[in-house]
């Protein structure tokens, strides 16, 4: 009778479902646990009689399977788990469905030369804020400066007239506020905008939720919703 050597064997035969691995497209990436066992017999079946397994090289293969079957299975587990958190969270978004959202953001919709609300609140008082409103394309369309604007909440509305004092397109806009302070330092300002959600939409970015204006903001960032 031939021998094998097992160590080599085994070597060779991981080697070969590697290299099978890396040129045929519709083969598995990984080694699966039923693959390791069909090596592991294919071991025992081959060794010389007269030079069996040493007993520690088969507790330490065991010891490999037992492990690769745990993480498969933990793998499995953790997928499952990721989609079902992503369907609870996403089903989650139905609860804001015809519901007046307010939410963390920049934009306004506008609509036959009447844009919508935003609002801004300041830590402190401002001297001087300055509001660059910008397309969809990221260009700047107007500027406007407020003056000596208090603290707390303040509500905005665009004119919805741009540079050229020519009422702008139909569409969503952004609107950047930058504050300053009476010794011309930048001061933090926040804004929010609302709407009412008719929509919603599962993302990369996570749950959009679609107002009836078409914005959109992201589940995450509601600060609040009525009915």
């Amino acid at each position: 009778m031939s021998t094998v050597d097992s160590t080599s064997y085994y070597e060779s035969l991981l080697s070969s479902s590697s290299d099978t691995t890396a040129t045929a497209s519709t083969s598995s990436a990984t080694l699966t646990s039923e693959d390791f066992l069909t090596l592991l017999v294919t071991e025992l079946q081959y060794q010389d009689p007269t030079e069996p397994m040493d007993n520690v090289e088969m507790v330490n293969q065991l010891t490999q399977y037992s492990q690769l079957d745990e993480l498969t299975s933990i793998d499995d587990k953790l997928g499952d788990f990721s989609d079902v958190m992503s369907t609870l969270y996403s089903t989650s978004g139905l609860d804001y469905l015809g519901k007046e959202v307010e939410a963390t953001g920049h934009t306004v919709s506008v609509s036959d030369g009447e844009a919508s609300y935003i609002y801004l609140t300041l830590d402190e008082d401002a001297a001087a804020i300055v509001a660059n409103v910008y397309d969809s394309d990221g260009n700047i369309v107007g500027t406007m400066e407020m003056t000596d604007v208090e603290t707390g909440s303040h509500t905005f509305q665009w004119d919805g007239a741009g540079a050229d004092g020519q009422t702008v397109a139909n569409g969503t806009y952004t609107i950047l506020f930058t504050a300053y302070d009476s010794d011309g330092d930048e001061i933090d300002v926040s804004t929010t905008t609302t709407g009412t959600v008719t929509g919603i939409e599962t993302t990369d970015d996570g749950v959009l939720l679609t107002l009836s204006d078409g914005r959109t903001v992201n589940m995450s960032d509601v600060t609040y919703a009525t009915n």
